[in-house]
């Protein structure tokens, strides 16, 4: 009896380009063979139960639920990007639904003109990771401190720290207003840098709230044994406590600087004349009056203003997503 050589069998497969392996798997002879000796009886055993009829439904639910929630958010930004391309005449026309007839950038070089973009991109660059740097450093600390020391009033401070989550930041604009205009600070970037660095910028509580509840989840035996080993409090914090906490750290980073980014409360009132992205929006359309135009032109910059954030998640959704997984940790 011949012996077969497997070895050798799969030597020559590999050596086959990749069309030919692909050709080969997908070949109508291939396929009619595959159809006329598959198991029917097995998958008809397996599938045509009361199990297999409800998981199949799950997952024609789920994909449903998954495609349609999907297409409600992807499908405004797939518009404004669609127009962003279209010329005059596209917009103009009532048969052009989807697809650019003419085509053009005029919109794009028409919005970045508004925008005065490259300028307030730095800028919207610079106080973002200001503030994200400030309020990260504020939250780790005060976080920490929650959750690993105990001294009186802890939890009536904590109390307080989780209410300015509650109170409208509105109520709190005109005081601040008023105390940064007598300073002198106003239309700088100085007064959102100020509160962050105090621990009062915005959403700052919750930044505080997520790293307290995560190094509560972390282990003290870590920090027992850096006591033990001679360290400090703050030697711990700096050199056993921070690097376990990098990828909660990235979250907190990524928030902040995304709505400081986007944000138009505190841009708009304690510097309305700065040349960040989320002021000179406001101001992209002027001259035109042409409602479609408008829109179309909107559009273009609402695009260009996220493009960066994009970016940023593209590179930090690794760190993002083992945030989020880490964080359920426990002692």
């Amino acid at each position: 009896m011949k012996k077969l050589n497997f070895e050798s069998e799969i030597k020559v497969a590999e050596k086959k380009p990749f069309k030919e392996r692909f050709l080969d798997a997908f070949s109508p002879k291939r396929i009619a063979y595959r159809i006329k000796h598959y198991d029917y009886k097995s998958w008809a055993h397996k599938n045509l139960t009361w199990n297999g009829i409800g998981r199949f439904s799950w997952i024609v639910l789920r994909t449903i639920l998954l495609v349609g929630i999907s297409f409600m958010i992807l499908y405004p930004f797939a518009v404004k990007f669609i127009v962003s391309f279209m010329s005059l005449n596209d917009i103009s026309d009532s048969t052009v639904m989807f697809i650019p007839r003419e085509g053009s950038t005029y919109f794009i070089q028409r919005a970045m003109y508004g925008l005065n973009f490259w300028p307030a991109l730095g800028k919207t660059a610079l106080i973002s990771l200001l503030v994200a740097v400030c309020q990260l450093f504020i939250s780790c600390v005060v976080g920490y401190g929650f959750a690993r020391f105990k001294f009186w009033g802890k939890n009536i401070l904590f109390f307080i720290v989780l209410l300015t989550l509650i109170v409208p930041v509105q109520t709190i604009l005109i005081p601040l207003y008023f105390r940064f205009n007598s300073m002198g600070l106003l239309n700088t970037m100085w007064p959102v840098v100020i509160l962050s660095a105090c621990g009062i910028g915005l959403k700052n509580g919750l930044y505080i709230y997520l790293m307290r509840q995560f190094f509560r989840g972390m282990p003290k035996e870590l920090e027992q044994s850096a006591y033990i080993d001679g360290a400090g409090p703050i030697r711990a914090f700096l050199y056993i406590v921070l690097p376990n906490a990098f990828n909660m750290m990235i979250t907190v980073f990524l928030f902040s600087f995304t709505w400081q980014w986007t944000d138009t409360t505190y841009n708009k009132m304690l510097m309305p004349n700065f040349g960040v992205l989320t002021n000179t929006i406001l101001k992209v359309s002027s001259g035109v009056e042409d409602s479609l135009q408008i829109q179309a032109i909107n559009d273009t910059s609402t695009l260009l203003l996220i493009l960066p954030l994009l970016i940023v998640f593209l590179f930090a959704q690794r760190y993002f997503i083992q945030s989020i997984e880490r964080s359920g940790l426990v002692e």
